[in-house]
């Protein structure tokens, strides 16, 4: 019996990254795996990582391993632009009330 590729292993094993984060009951596949991605950011910003930097490096060598998993070759120019079309508006400040005491003459 053939070993597993290895396309199929590192599959198997996000397969158990999703299971393990607990799928919203009913989504579906492409909205499991949007939402570990989405969720995968927030980490990165979290421990002040830039998230896109790792996210073109991993599609590089996502690109590479499925032509050749042992290649070391670099991997072809990726690009991510994010615009700020379709982002909503930044929330305005929230002004609190002044509750400081006044000081009583003495």
């Amino acid at each position: 019996m053939n070993p597993p590729s290895h396309a199929k292993t590192r599959a198997a094993e996000a397969s158990a990254a999703l299971a393990a984060r607990g799928a919203a009951q009913g989504d579906d596949l492409p909205t499991s795996i949007q939402d570990l991605v989405c969720d995968l950011g927030h980490l990165c910003d979290e421990n002040k990582l830039d998230f896109v930097d790792i996210l073109t490096r991993a599609i590089r060598h996502w690109q590479i391993e499925r032509i050749d998993p042992t290649s070391m070759a670099p991997g072809p120019v990726v690009e991510i632009y994010i615009g700020t079309e379709g982002l909503p508006p930044k929330p305005e400040p929230v002004k609190r009330p002044n509750k400081r005491k006044k000081s009583r003459p003495a």
